[in-house]
């Protein structure tokens, strides 16, 4: 008694529809299909786009960077692990050789 019946929505369906036959056009799309006196892109706009990649780049740039950083640091652990576990195999046969040279 308390379900309701659901109808697909037909605007949804046609939506999709416009969705995929845009993605299917655009696929199709060839750089040299576009004039560049057709394109409808002011100067400030133009400017505006090249700030954003700028920034981009920069932030981009930044990321590179830390990574790098992290790369660094994350080599030295392992470096530096390495180290202490042989330094400390080391120390564990040195005991065993000490143990049995006792018993």
């Amino acid at each position: 008694m308390g379900e309701e019946t659901r109808i697909p929505n037909k605007n949804s369906e046609n939506t999709n529809q416009k969705e995929s036959n845009i993605e299917n056009s655009t696929d199709n799309l060839d750089l040299s299909d576009l004039d560049i006196n057709e394109l409808d892109i002011s100067t400030e706009e133009f400017e505006s786009l090249n700030n954003q990649l700028d920034a981009l780049s920069s932030a981009l740039d930044d990321i590179e960077s830390k990574n790098d950083n992290i790369h660094a640091q994350l080599v030295e652990l392992l470096q530096a692990n390495r180290l202490i576990r042989q330094q400390i195999q080391d120390a564990n046969l040195s005991l065993g050789d000490t143990e049995n040279d006792e018993a």
